[in-house]
């Protein structure tokens, strides 16, 4: 582990003052260590998921495994201000299983608060990062020093439209740290679904892919579950064309799961609630005297983890509740036959809406429908 520690930026406390970024840390160190609570992990090997219930799957041809349910690197404001709040819902994660970690610090600044949560149990996690530069190189050496780790899990590019050539320089950079022992994995991300697959196309040595996909955005899907798992959630109703199909068994993208084949690339699974605006959408008319009798976050978990090359779903979460319900979707038999009725009338409403229903930042995952 490396030694030198960064501390360059500011936090807002709650009450409106300025933190210092060490200030902050500290802060956070001591919400970390106060509790004395037993984070579950196993030294060398694969995670244990008898202690917490929590599934892991290999990630592609990596040979990494993954929780199911990763964390989301998205803040919500109250959290960037509030380090002893994020720091219990990063404590309680680990606690369900949890060992993907996505890490976002151009915005957030999140990399030194990070680094003294997942210091004790850095070999049992993974970090993932993007890497939004040209020059990642430079990234990667700050990432390594500023986290205090002598290697990055996950790391991945930003695939912006065109400029192929720039993309290929910069992935060739990350190869060149991936061999130096500094990076596990090399992956892309992106807004295009026809960019991420022309460069997969392009890069077959690429470890993994950073994606939409949940039930309304789905435009690239990886082959879809087999039959018998899916045994309980089978409808008189269903036909084997059309969309209700598609809920219980994800429709596959020819082109893109022939790649995902060949290549051995693994899949993440990002936006799996599209920003949070399908979590915001009123109940349908059908839905609305049938009370909360089905979670909404974990069908459409669900829905994604039908498909068995997706490896993990990394929802953005901002509490203790919201991460206790999204890893009880990993209970029972898997998607059922009603949950799968309520995303088709959820994502019918959000058809109406006329994507209205996304925050405006999130309007372009309009483009990855069906």
């Amino acid at each position: 582990m490396r030694g030198k520690k960064s501390s360059n930026s500011n936090a807002q406390s709650t009450t409106g003052q300025q933190l210092t970024r060490r200030e902050f840390v500290t802060r956070m160190t001591a919400a970390v260590l106060g509790t004395g609570h037993l984070l579950h992990a196993v030294a060398g090997g694969a995670p244990d998921s008898t202690a917490t219930g929590m599934k892991y799957r290999q990630l592609g041809k990596t040979g990494i495994a993954v929780s199911e349910i990763g964390f989301g690197s998205h803040l919500s404001r109250p959290n960037m201000s509030d380090p002893g709040a994020r720091a219990a819902q990063i404590r309680k994660g680990l606690d369900l299983g949890i060992n993907l970690f996505d890490i976002y610090d151009h915005s957030y600044k999140q990399f030194a608060p990070m680094r003294e949560i997942l210091r004790p149990v850095r070999q049992q996690v993974l970090i993932s990062l993007v890497s939004m530069s040209q020059q990642p190189e430079k990234e990667v050496e700050y990432a390594l020093e500023t986290l205090d780790t002598d290697t990055i899990d996950l790391y991945r590019l930003y695939v912006p439209l065109g400029s192929k050539d720039l993309l290929a320089a910069r992935l060739e950079k990350l190869q060149r740290a991936k061999k130096q022992g500094k990076i596990r994995a090399i992956g892309l991300v992106g807004h295009s679904q026809t960019s991420l697959v022309e460069q997969l196309r392009t890069h077959a040595e690429l470890d993994y892919l950073m994606f939409p996909y949940n039930f309304r955005h789905r435009k690239l899907s990886p082959r879809g579950a087999p039959q018998n798992t899916l045994a309980a959630a089978a409808s008189p109703k269903a036909t084997s064309t059309g969309w209700r199909d598609c809920v219980l068994v994800p429709c596959p993208d020819p082109v893109f799961a022939a790649l995902v084949k060949k290549t051995g690339v693994g899949l993440i699974a990002m936006k799996p609630f599209g920003g949070g605006g399908l979590l915001q959408l009123p109940p349908p008319e059908q839905l609305r005297d049938q009370g909360a009798k089905i979670s909404l976050p974990q069908a459409a978990l669900k829905f994604i983890l039908q498909s068995p090359q997706i490896s993990c779903a990394i929802p953005a979460m901002n509490s203790i509740a919201q991460i206790e319900e999204n890893v009880g979707a990993l209970q029972g038999k898997g998607l059922s036959a009603t949950e799968a009725r309520w995303l088709q009338l959820y994502n019918e409403a959000a058809e109406k809406s006329k994507g209205s229903y996304l925050p405006r930042d999130y309007r372009w995952l309009e483009q990855w429908k069906i």
